[in-house]
């Protein structure tokens, strides 16, 4: 179970949980890559303390990608959008589905031919957050809205939303 879920209130339910796109993951082999072909081609010179320390550079860099990429979580429940990152030292912010005004997509030709690009928000009383790298940012905006949506909803009326627009269907009940 991860912080989000730890940090949900009773009345929350989760909507949608986002995935970092698989380029992001694609950098790790680069870096492990030239580090550890850095290290033969100066082991191979008669370097041997040098190419360790490019090699152990190469793997320092393996693993400063990998681990910022577990310690992050960003999930959408009804009520607002949390974005989690860090292991020892933990940024979390979070925003409430009634403050977010604008939800911008960022997406280049690369990004929409392979699905990942950023999101940016733009909130009332908050500054802008910009999201990392996401697989399928679309999924993500089309939950934040429609989770805006029902929020005003129940705003306006004072009374609890109908059943789930049949835009909410695409999203997969995550189990407690």
């Amino acid at each position: 179970m991860g912080y989000i879920e730890k940090s949900m209130g009773r009345s929350e339910a989760l909507r949608y949980r986002a995935r970092f796109a698989a380029l992001s993951c694609g950098c790790v082999g680069p870096a492990v890559g030239l580090g550890g072909r850095g290290a033969l081609l100066l082991y191979a010179s008669s370097s041997g303390a040098l190419s360790i320390a490019v090699l152990l550079s190469g793997l320092a860099a393996f693993l400063v990608i990998l681990v910022s990429i577990w310690t992050t979580e960003i999930e959408v429940t009804n009520q607002r959008l949390i974005f989690k990152r860090g292991l020892l030292w933990r940024s979390n912010p979070e925003l409430s589905l009634r403050a977010i005004e604008e939800v911008r997509l960022q997406q280049g030709l690369f990004g929409r031919l392979l699905n990942f690009d950023h999101l940016e928000l733009r909130g009332t009383g908050v500054d802008n957050m910009r999201l990392p790298v996401l697989a399928d940012p679309m999924g993500l905006r089309r939950a934040l809205q429609d989770g805006m949506a029902a929020t005003a909803q129940v705003g306006a009326t004072g009374a609890p939303a109908a059943p789930a627009p049949a835009a909410w269907t695409h999203w997969q009940r995550i189990p407690r």
